[in-house]
């Protein structure tokens, strides 16, 4: 058996729909995007959106809009995506790398609180795997300007506020195996109009009035359509990974060693914890059975950046082990990932 981390969920509707796209002729940034950025809104309840050729584009464009600029520092967790790096050294700003919670693997509020400077502009909040960062309103209180980086989480909630709209500004991906898929691309949204006609202006760079360093970062028709068939199927989408989580639940509760999510939001992944036996020797074994589970994050920031001190990242680093989920996968091989864990986890172990 042959089993992937991570799947795109598209069907005939998508086929179909980008087939329409193409027969009509316009395929680069118009109407599709439009409606698209409308519907993620609207969905939101928020005023509007911008639809970009990826996250990484979206949260560089958020930073600008924000005023981040060469002198400045950033705050952002260690356990993260590069992307977020990229996008504060596209700006000539520095990144604060700051270290994490240890049950919700989001980022520390003490920590940033510690880190804070005259030269803070902006703090970056993942809500990793879906879970999302549940005291916004401690960050929020700090002062400078919160982007939320929803990258992993559309349609969680937060104390039944949605994540996305909470922050100044918030970025989504819809890379291919992200929640809802546009193959690449990323949106920002924001209830601050000023913010996202900063952005509309920045995303494309011809036919300007006058010249300033601006961005080719559109997102296309053929993606805006893709993301409006994929935006309706999003209540089945979450619907069906919050079933296999508690498939997994049912099949891996009590196994020692193994500790499991105590997820709030939904479920982008699944990451379990090894607290018992090395991490590296269950992804063999795991691997060896034909499942492609996978750490949760490449590298923690830190390590990029050859800095010290981040013991929390490091143990997370160390234990989370992210297993397939995604809304194709079956019953029979979410029992096989769980048994085939199992066994590597009493063969480690002894």
């Amino acid at each position: 058996m042959n089993i992937p981390h991570s799947k795109p969920t598209v069907g005939n509707e998508e086929a179909r729909g980008l087939q329409e796209v193409l027969t009509f002729g316009r395929i680069a940034t118009g109407e599709e995007v439009e409606c698209f950025e409308q519907e993620i809104a609207s969905y939101l309840g928020l005023r509007g959106g911008v639809a970009t050729a990826s996250g990484t584009a979206a949260l560089h464009l958020s930073l600008l809009a924000l005023g981040v600029k060469e002198g400045d520092e950033v705050i952002v967790p260690s356990f993260t995506c590069s992307a977020l790096l990229n996008a504060v050294q596209y700006c000539r700003a520095t990144p604060v790398v700051v270290d994490i919670d240890a049950e919700t693997m989001n980022i520390s509020f003490s920590a940033t609180h510690k880190a804070l400077s005259k030269r803070t502009a902006a703090i970056i909040i993942p809500h990793m795997f879906g879970h999302p960062v549940e005291n916004m309103a401690d960050f929020l209180s700090l002062g400078p300007p919160v982007i939320e980086d929803c990258a992993q989480a559309l349609g969680a909630t937060c104390q039944g506020t949605i994540t996305g709209t909470i922050g100044a500004i918030a970025m989504f991906s819809f890379y291919a195996t992200k929640v809802i898929t546009t193959g690449h691309g990323g949106m920002v949204v924001s209830q601050n109009e000023d913010l996202l006609e900063y952005i509309r202006d920045m995303r494309e760079y011809d036919k300007k009035a006058e010249y300033r360093v601006r961005y080719n970062y559109c997102m296309t028709d053929l993606q805006g359509r893709m993301g409006r068939i994929q935006l309706e199927k999003l209540p089945s989408f979450l619907e069906a990974r919050a079933k296999r989580a508690q498939w997994y639940e049912k099949h891996l509760s009590g196994l020692e060693g193994v500790v499991l999510p105590t997820q709030q939001g939904i479920y982008y992944r699944y990451v379990v914890k090894i607290t018992k036996g090395r991490l590296h020797k269950v992804l063999e074994q795991l691997h060896q059975n034909g499942i492609e589970a996978q750490r949760p994050i490449f590298s923690p920031l830190h390590r990029y950046l050859g800095l010290d001190g981040f013991d929390i990242t490091e143990k997370v680093f160390s234990e989370a082990l992210s297993l397939p989920l995604y809304p194709q996968l079956t019953a029979e091989e979410v029992e096989y990932t769980a048994r085939c864990l199992s066994r590597a986890m009493q063969d480690i172990n002894g």
